[in-house]
């Protein structure tokens, strides 16, 4: 059988120095629920691009569509939002982040705001941005002289 690693100061003599102390304290800021607080970090996200289009995939489970926002303006992109607590849950333990949040992307060109599209499915917050036609790759054809 495995040994449990348990990271619990009382259980674990060897966390005396101040190093070892400030790192205690960071874990348990990033270890305990955030009610209240503003969280971005744990949106994962990804970003890539096609001929016609960039592509962006945020992952959002537990969270409604109404409790999200998607904004485009200025060349940045605004995924808004709260995920919010179960009421009437006593926790025994919960490594869930809750509140708001709000993650901002720089668009690597600009885009048709006008025929941007978001869908929320399964957790999945997929966001598509039409590239704006000056901003499209066109293909020169050669003189010959």
């Amino acid at each position: 059988m495995l040994p449990v690693l348990n990271r619990n100061a009382a259980w674990t003599p060897s966390l005396t120095g101040p190093m070892n102390r400030i790192e205690s304290i960071f874990d348990r800021f990033f270890e305990e629920p955030m009610l209240g607080r503003e969280w971005s970090a744990g949106v994962p996200l990804a970003l890539w691009e096609d001929d016609d289009r960039f592509h962006v995939e945020a992952e959002l489970p537990g969270i409604a569509e109404a409790d999200v926002e998607v904004t485009v303006h200025n060349g940045m992109l605004f995924i808004r939002g709260v995920r919010k607590a179960a009421e009437g849950r006593t926790y025994l333990y919960n490594g869930r982040t809750y509140g708001r949040f709000e993650r901002v992307v720089t668009l690597p060109g600009p885009v048709d705001t006008d025929q941007v599209e978001a869908r929320l499915a399964d957790g999945l917050l997929t966001i598509t941005l039409p590239k704006s036609p000056d901003a499209r790759p066109k293909k020169i054809t050669l003189q010959a002289s």
